[in-house]
């Protein structure tokens, strides 16, 4: 039904859409019918091996939330390891042919840690960091005395433009989105 209503992209997403034992078939059936086929996820799953099946099931780009450096986004994950682990998938997805980018949800726990973030993956030769503002719905609900004072969204969007603009100087080939979040 999507295809025959050409929508033009369908993004998988959860929870963790890895733990779906069809997420292979559900791609290569919707990249099949024309769709253009992606993923968010948590990148901790993503081996080589599974890596290998995204690509040759059609998924042409993978998101992967990474909320800070590594004692940051472990501490907002509240797993140890989940730092690594993400990063892991990232470089296996990249090694496997995958666009692939960064999914960084900004709050007052982790905007600054964003300037390291944006250099990290200019060194892991990621090409897309899409920054997200928390939005007030699901967990997000409970985070809401966590998020960005207006002096603080101020400095961290001026932050963003700065680095934005360092980058195009240098050549930096790095696309930054900013997502739910209009005055941005």
């Amino acid at each position: 039904d999507l295809s025959d209503i050409e929508v033009p992209i369908l993004i998988f997403s959860g929870g963790e859409p890895l733990v779906r034992k069809d997420i292979y078939e559900l791609g290569e059936y919707a990249s099949g019918k024309g769709l253009r086929v992606v993923m968010s996820t948590n990148g901790t799953l993503i081996t080589e091996e599974v890596a290998g099946k995204l690509k040759d099931s059609g998924f042409l780009y993978v998101g992967v939330s990474l909320d800070g450096l590594r004692e940051t986004h472990d501490d907002f994950r509240g797993i140890e390891g989940a730092f690594e682990g993400a990063l892991r998938g990232i470089r296996n997805s990249l090694k496997a042919g995958i666009k692939t980018g960064i999914r960084f949800t900004v709050s007052g726990i982790n905007y600054r840690d964003l300037p390291d973030v944006l250099d990290l993956v200019v060194r892991e030769g990621i090409t897309r960091f899409c920054l997200y503002h928390l939005v007030y719905s699901g967990r997000g609900k409970e985070l809401v005395e966590s998020d960005l004072s207006n002096e603080e969204r101020r400095e961290m969007i001026n932050l963003l433009i700065g680095k934005t603009l360092d980058y195009c100087r240098r050549g930096t080939e790095l696309e930054i989105l900013t997502v739910d979040n209009n005055v941005d």
